[in-house]
């Protein structure tokens, strides 16, 4: 029956994140420049008449600042206020003044209607996690043992805070702290569990978790879509169980794949929502199988 749920799970995830793709927004192209002006193409989204960009050569060096004086059918006309403006180059959003054009009045700050993505962003955030563990049990009967793989499953809770940190255009470095409770149990079909006197299987640890991945993002828009990998470290903080010799329950590794969303409300908020799977690198021969696949979702900032 979890199987089942989970599945579903995972299919919901991916729909919903190829339906939000095909919402992303491109970034902006500079099609023509002349006289000090220049022609921007920003492919899906209509820039605001006091906008300002950067102009962002194809050696991602920052060459112009720009701010549109006109814009109709996602393409806009822009000045340029300093720099050169080459053909081909990107565009990247900057801190947003200025006023409507044919105005009198003096520059007033306003809220841009195009996001920027190079801030430093902090989320906290709620973690829902399906772990199963196998472990190779066998219990006491004579002349010969009898052997079985119990698997234990559970679906716990736990909490944390991330930071993302951009270093290069469309690459950043995600970190995430977290504390996680692995809380999962199992029946045995003989008496392997409890000192070999029980068939009633459990485990549960509390860990400390700290997470690095590298964090590539592949759209920059209102629904920020993006895929990470690297690693996890887990220091256990409890541990008791049936199944597993607790003094073999210390630090954990995996490997981790990570995709990802923010929903993006202003420039100073947003809404993560991430889907997480662990490949342990614990794993033995008494204990051949750790999985544990997340689901994190809560509430962020941008500095």
């Amino acid at each position: 029956m979890q199987t089942k749920i989970n599945t579903k799970i995972i299919f919901f995830i991916f729909f919903i994140f190829q339906s939000l793709q095909a919402l992303a927004m491109s970034t902006g192209s500079v099609t023509q420049v002349k006289n000090n002006k220049v022609l921007i193409d920003f492919k899906t989204e209509t820039p605001t008449v006091g906008d300002q960009f950067y102009i962002v050569s194809s050696e991602n060096k920052k060459v112009a600042i720009v701010q549109i004086t006109t814009a109709k059918n996602n393409k806009a006309l822009a000045e340029v206020l300093k720099g050169t403006a080459v053909v081909g180059a990107t565009t990247q959003v900057k801190n947003q003044s200025g006023t409507s054009t044919g105005s009198t009045s003096s520059p007033v700050e306003k809220e841009s209607s195009f996001l920027r993505s190079d801030l430093t962003q902090i989320g906290f955030n709620l973690k829902y996690m399906m772990n199963s563990v196998s472990t190779k049990l066998q219990d006491n009967t004579l002349p010969f043992a009898q052997q079985e793989t119990v698997t234990m499953k559970g679906s716990n809770i736990g909490f944390g805070a991330s930071i993302d940190l951009p270093i290069y255009d469309f690459l950043k470095i995600h970190g995430l702290g977290t504390y996680e409770i692995l809380d999962i149990m199992a029946t045995s079909q003989f008496l392997s569990c409890s000192g070999k006197s029980s068939t009633d299987c459990n485990t549960k640890i509390t860990y400390l978790a700290l997470q690095a991945l590298a964090r590539y993002d592949f759209t920059k828009s209102k629904f920020n879509l993006w895929g990470g990998f690297g690693g996890t470290f887990k220091m256990p903080l409890s541990k008791k169980s049936t199944a597993l010799d607790e003094s073999g329950i210390t630090y954990a590794q995996s490997i981790t794949a990570a995709l990802g969303l923010d929903y993006q409300l202003n420039n100073k908020s947003f809404i993560p929502f991430t889907f997480e799977y662990q490949y342990s690198l614990n794993k033995s021969d008494t204990v051949p199988n750790i999985d544990q696949i997340s689901i994190l979702a809560g509430y962020g900032m941008k500095f």
